[in-house]
């Protein structure tokens, strides 16, 4: 029977001191932690209910500044759900997503082709990492240009003013 305990901390060095107590004090297993933002990193630890309880108590006990720990929390057999949620990646925006996929299979397709192509001499050998650096900078020109282009659009055009009662 798997329980689910959390220490949250301000900071990634408070978080690994409290994580590296936690695993010497009870037979846990860290399941993942995950940067919040702002400083915050949530660590989870997975085993017995006694072990867990016993691992966090440890884990927040043993960080040296007592505000750098912000929480902590022992669920007694969580919902599956919980757990998959927990542990799974925040979504990108879909765009970047498929642009990276676009640049995947280019840059798999440009290595198949020249892996498989017989190697002639030495020079040819150096064609592979330029081809993957090419496609690799017209992606990066790609993005800077729409993202110019984006903020261009953004921008209000300014009007020169007129000479009113100027002479």
């Amino acid at each position: 029977m798997k329980s689910l305990g959390v220490i949250e901390t301000r900071g990634l060095t408070a978080a690994i001191q409290a994580a590296d107590a936690a695993c010497k004090a009870a037979n846990v297993e860290i399941i993942g932690y995950r940067k919040v933002g702002s400083g915050l990193v949530s660590i989870c630890f997975q085993g017995e209910i006694s072990a867990v309880r016993t691992a966090v108590d440890h884990g927040v006990d043993v960080v040296s500044q007592k505000e750098l720990v912000i929480g902590s929390l022992v669920i007694a057999r969580p919902e599956p759900s919980v757990i998959t949620k927990l542990l799974t990646v925040k979504s990108q925006k879909k765009a970047p997503a498929v642009a990276e996929k676009k640049q995947e299979t280019a840059i798999e397709t440009v290595v198949k082709t020249l892996v498989e192509a017989p190697v002639k001499n030495e020079v040819e050998n150096l064609e592979a990492p330029k081809a993957v650096a090419d496609l690799q900078t017209q992606n990066i020109a790609s993005e800077t240009k729409a993202a110019t282009d984006k903020t261009l659009s953004s921008k209000k055009e300014i009007k020169p003013e007129g000479r009113k009662g100027k002479k």
